[in-house]
Formats: C-alpha cells, sequence, structure tokens
C-alpha cells in the first residue's frame, strides 16, 4: 500500500526524526521574547525552540555592541547567549517540564551589567561545566550533572 503526503507533512516528519541530530552540536540559545521560550541556534540558523535545555563546556556570551544598543535605545535586542554542546532539550511547548534544580541561578539585565551574573551574588560568571535552562521566572541553572 501506498500513500501520498504532502511536501509540507513531508518536512514535519523529517523535523520530527531529525530532532536528536541536533543531541551533540555545539549551540547558541537566547531567550526569544516574542515566542516566549529559548531559541537554539547552529551555524547561524534557528533549529528549535525549547522550552528546557540542557547543555555542557558552556561559554556565557554578551555582545557589547548589542548591549551599548540596548542602553542607547532603550529597546531590547538579541545580543546576549549561553553557548555549548546540547546534550538534552524539551521541544516548546514541553509537557514534561523538569523541576528547577538548585539555587544557582545566572542572570543577565543589560542595564546593569556587562556580563552574565550569579543572581545571589552578582559575580561575573564566563563559563559552567553543565547549564539547565528551564522556561521559568529563574531560567538558568549552573548544575553538577
Amino acid at each position: 500500500m501506498k500513500y501520498l503526503i504532502t511536501e509540507s507533512q513531508s518536512k514535519r516528519l523529517f523535523e520530527i526524526y531529525s530532532d536528536n541530530d541536533y543531541i551533540g552540536k555545539k549551540v547558541m540559545v537566547y531567550y526569544n521574547l516574542h515566542k516566549h521560550t529559548f531559541s537554539i541556534r547552529s551555524n547561524n540558523k534557528i533549529i528549535l525552540h525549547a522550552d528546557y535545555v540542557k547543555l555542557v563546556d558552556v561559554e556565557f556570551r554578551v555582545r557589547p555592541g548589542g548591549r551599548e544598543k540596548v542602553i542607547k535605545d532603550k529597546q531590547k535586542n538579541v545580543h546576549s547567549f549561553v553557548i555549548g554542546t546540547l546534550v538534552d532539550y524539551c521541544s516548546y511547548p514541553c509537557e514534561d517540564m523538569p523541576r528547577e534544580p538548585n539555587n544557582n541561578i545566572v542572570t543577565y539585565n543589560p542595564y546593569k551589567y556587562n556580563s552574565f551574573v550569579m543572581k545571589d551574588t552578582e559575580e561575573p560568571v564566563y563559563q559552567a561545566s553543565v547549564v539547565k535552562m528551564i522556561n521559568s521566572e529563574d531560567k538558568i541553572y549552573i548544575t553538577k550533572q
């Protein structure tokens, strides 16, 4: 028996079965203010939207020019990223959201800081071994696993 599917159905099937192709890739993640979830980029292309992202070998990066533009224009733009190797995620909308793992919360506010900082101490943070990003009030957590 043969089935005919449309081009859009074919693309969606390809997306479903190729999502795991992104595990193990180096990605850039940022919070998407329009979709209210995380956007995950690889090779300058959005590859996923996710409510949960786990990265290893992480770098926290703020582009100074983008930050200066936010301060000058008082208008948000994408200029801060969490960069690392993707090891796990839950696509948007995620129905099985993990719980917030700990109090090692990382935050960034372009009007107050020029880098990501630990929320409780305001100490700058540039790298971490493991990070879990959960689409909740506090979004970024440094974890041991």
